[in-house]
Formats: C-alpha cells, sequence, structure tokens
C-alpha cells in the first residue's frame, strides 16, 4: 500500500443555510413478492465538471425546481437515470423476461446475504485506557481483525446513537474478496452496466478528529442497514435479494413527505427507501449526533442523486456517507464513485440542507415512526401496496423491472479496501495496526435479510 499524506490545513467553509424541502414527489406505481427477504440496502448521471476543486457551500441556495411532469419526478430523486445507466450502454442480447430474471436470480441473491450473515463474527475488544482515541472528546472503543497475518481496528463509538439497535459482537465484513467469497457481487442484469470504484488498496494518513468522524459515519451506515433493511427498489442486488419487495417497500415510501425527516420517517415506516430516503435518514442520525456537534453536515442533491457529506477542516477530509449502495462504507470523496466527486464539483445549489458547526438538531421522531411501523407490519408488504396503491404488486414488480431509466446496480458508495493510519500533530503513530471501516455492525433484531 501506498500511504497518501492528507493536508491538515484548515479552509473557509460556507455559511450555514435555510432548510429548504425538495419538491413533493408524484404517486407513483409500485409492486411486491409475499414473504421475500429484505436486503442489505443503499442513483445520478454524469454530470460535466463546472469547474475542479469547486465545492458546494450552503449559503446563497436556491429553491429547488418543481418539476412539471411525472417522469421528471421519478428521475430527479429516485436514482441515477443517465449515467451509466442501462438506457445509454449497448446491450449484446436481449433482455430477459423481467419475472424470469427474478425468479433465476432470487434464490443465489438470498443465500449470498445468508452467508454474508452466516460468516458476520465477534472481534477481540483491545482496551487501552491510555489511547488518545479512547478518551475524551473521541470515546471511541477499539476491536481487532485478523486476515492471515495482516491486523486492522475497528472502531465503535462507546456512546452510542441509539442504544440496543446494532450488536458490537457481530460485525458483517464488506471488503470486496469477502463478498466474491460470498457471492454477494454475482446478480447481474444484462441491460445494466454494473458500477465499481477503484478497489486498489490505499493507505491513508489521518488525524484523531477525522478517524472519529469515519468511526461516527460507519455508525450511521449501520443504523440505517438496521431501520432499513428493505434495502433500495432500484439497486438490481437489493430487488434480487428481497425477491421485489425492496421496490414496494421504496415506492410506498417514496410518495410521502418533503423534508429530510419526512422521508427519514416514512422510509423507517415502510423499512425501504430510495437514495433520497437513504440520505434524509442518514442525514437526520448525523444531525442529532452530540459527537457531531462542532461539525457541518450537507445533504447534498446532484442533478438526479442525493447523499450525505460530513465536512473536514480541508476538502480532501469530507467524508462521503451514502447507504443507497448496498454495502456502503464512509470514503473520502477521492476514494468514491466518479458520480460522488462530479457532484462535489459543482456549484453551491446542490447542498439543499444543512447542520451548521456548534448545532445539534434533528426534527425525526424515530420512537413514533417505529410505532407507527409495528402497525404496517400486521400486514404484508405486498399486502399494504396492494392497499394504498390499489395495484397488484407483482405486476408492479415486473413493471418496474422492464423500466431501463431506474435499475441499477452500484454495490459500494467508494473502495471498501481502504486503510487508515492515525497520527498526531507531531506525526507520532497512536495505533498499533491500520483503521478499516469496511466492517459492519449487525442489526440487534432478529433480520436474516440484513446482509
Amino acid at each position: 500500500m501506498k500511504p497518501s499524506h492528507l493536508s491538515h490545513a484548515k479552509s473557509p467553509r460556507g455559511a450555514p443555510a435555510q432548510e429548504e424541502a425538495p419538491p413533493k414527489p408524484s404517486q407513483r406505481s409500485a409492486s411486491s413478492s409475499a414473504n421475500a427477504p429484505h436486503a442489505l440496502a443503499g442513483g445520478s448521471p454524469r454530470h460535466p465538471s463546472s469547474g475542479g476543486g469547486i465545492r458546494p457551500r450552503s449559503d446563497n441556495l436556491q429553491a429547488p425546481v418543481h418539476p412539471e411532469s411525472r417522469s421528471s419526478v421519478f428521475s430527479t430523486v429516485r436514482g441515477f437515470m443517465s449515467w451509466g445507466s442501462s438506457s445509454s450502454a449497448p446491450v449484446a442480447a436481449p433482455e430477459p423476461d423481467p419475472q424470469a430474471w427474478l425468479d433465476s436470480n432470487v434464490s443465489k441473491a438470498k443465500a449470498a446475504r445468508q452467508r454474508l450473515l452466516d460468516n458476520a463474527a465477534p472481534l477481540p475488544k483491545h482496551v487501552n485506557s491510555a489511547s488518545p482515541l479512547a478518551g475524551e472528546p473521541y470515546q471511541l472503543d477499539t476491536y481487532v481483525t485478523f486476515n492471515g497475518p495482516e491486523q486492522n481496528i475497528v472502531l465503535v463509538p462507546a456512546k452510542e446513537l441509539l442504544p440496543g439497535f446494532l450488536r458490537s459482537d457481530q460485525f458483517i465484513e464488506l471488503s470486496s474478496d469477502q463478498l466474491k467469497q460470498a457471492n454477494a457481487l454475482s446478480t447481474t442484469h444484462p441491460g445494466v452496466t454494473t458500477q465499481m470504484p477503484d478497489l486498489e488498496p490505499q493507505l491513508h494518513v489521518i488525524s484523531p478528529a477525522v478517524a472519529a468522524n469515519l468511526a461516527l459515519a460507519r455508525e450511521a451506515i449501520d443504523l440505517v442497514k438496521a431501520l432499513l433493511p428493505g434495502g433500495a427498489g432500484n439497486q438490481i442486488k437489493d430487488m434480487a435479494a428481497t425477491g421485489g419487495e425492496s421496490y414496494l417497500r421504496s415506492a410506498l415510501s417514496y410518495a410521502h413527505g418533503g423534508r429530510a425527516a419526512d422521508h427519514a420517517f416514512e422510509a423507517i415506516l415502510y423499512q425501504g427507501g430510495y437514495c433520497v430516503a437513504q440520505a434524509s435518514l442518514t442525514f437526520e442520525l448525523l444531525s442529532r449526533n452530540p459527537a457531531l456537534k462542532d461539525s457541518k453536515i450537507d445533504m447534498v442533491h446532484g442533478p438526479k442523486h442525493v447523499f450525505v457529506v460530513i465536512r473536514g477542516e480541508t476538502p480532501e477530509h469530507d467524508i462521503v456517507v451514502d447507504p443507497w449502495t448496498p454495502f456502503a462504507s464512509p470514503t473520502f470523496a477521492q476514494d468514491a464513485l466518479p458520480l460522488h466527486r462530479e457532484i462535489l464539483e459543482q456549484a453551491s445549489e446542490s447542498v439543499r440542507q444543512n447542520k451548521a458547526a456548534g448545532s445539534i438538531s434533528s426534527a425525526l421522531d424515530i420512537k413514533e415512526a417505529l410505532r407507527r411501523q409495528g402497525f404496517k407490519n400486521q400486514s404484508s408488504i405486498s399486502d399494504l401496496f396492494q392497499f394504498e396503491r390499489y395495484r397488484d404488486p407483482k405486476t408492479a414488480i415486473t413493471k418496474n423491472l422492464e423500466g431501463k431509466e431506474d435499475r441499477w446496480d452500484v454495490p459500494f458508495s467508494g473502495n471498501p479496501n481502504v486503510r487508515y493510519e492515525v497520527r498526531d500533530a507531531s506525526g507520532s503513530q497512536l495505533t498499533e495496526f491500520p483503521l478499516r471501516f469496511d466492517m459492519q455492525r449487525a442489526a440487534s433484531a432478529p433480520n436474516p435479510h440484513q446482509a
């Protein structure tokens, strides 16, 4: 691995902006398959860069444009619509029948997710009270992973944001090698191009504060996975792993809400969502975390994709947090996907909601959302879809799979093979082994379809 020393110089940030509600989406069609399992869960066109190095700011924000047509609404917040899409890539062979494709992939996709859970393992906790990461202001617990002769450290917040939702004795490895061994990357569609990040191993040198932010981002992703086990309804791998249920849940949650808190509430209610729902819940979780009080958090809207960024002291330390992808990990922009980097290079209008540094805020009532979810769970998701959308869920699923504009295969939010070396201002190494953030904590509640 070649270490990359990232700059610690400070650069000014934009002034905080008022929250703007995204356009209220139109009602759209959807579908389901009964008794299908859930996914690990977590789109955007190629957008020409409008000036390298220009970072979105949260001042002088423009009001979102309200689409005039139904199709434009769906193409705005549901996911990727042109960059790397199936419509822009040549199709080598006739596409399979949607139901036939689903039937032929469901079993292996479910089995792959189950293998990931079966391979989840406890990690030994390393107690070092003298470590600067263990005490104030970071308060991080340290776990050690063993991969042959290689050892790495996994950081977990000692004070959990939502106590009881995540396990500290079961970690799911999301490295590219582990996913290949579990056959979790094998589900593909002949009409959809798989989008992959650079998987070359990297080593970055970071400060304790950056390490803490990466750990808090990892916790937020894990909580989103636990709260939205249905995954994303426009991700091919989630569709297969849930037998189409991810589409039903995403469609139901997408038809409601305007603010981030509203989108997040509905996503919890139906246990799934498209990128706007996943990002909204992520934003609300990070914004309410006292450990991130002094950090600026932006909900970034590209032309077609939405994700969250924890701002660092410098642009090099901005952390992309995007659980819309099935096997997400927190990552620096330089290690994220091209779609993230292109959006971050655009002008200020891409930031529509933010938490200013020095504040803690969240309008999301998670307890109430879970209470109402309990009533929804008394019916199957197929029955809920039939009742609330007046459409046959199985037909809606196959119709959705026929639509070439909104089928995506984006397994990772960034390079899972990045490792981090923590050093203080004097250059002294603070951890015995490099850190890794591709280890997902399993949900506490029984959920065989989380991964």
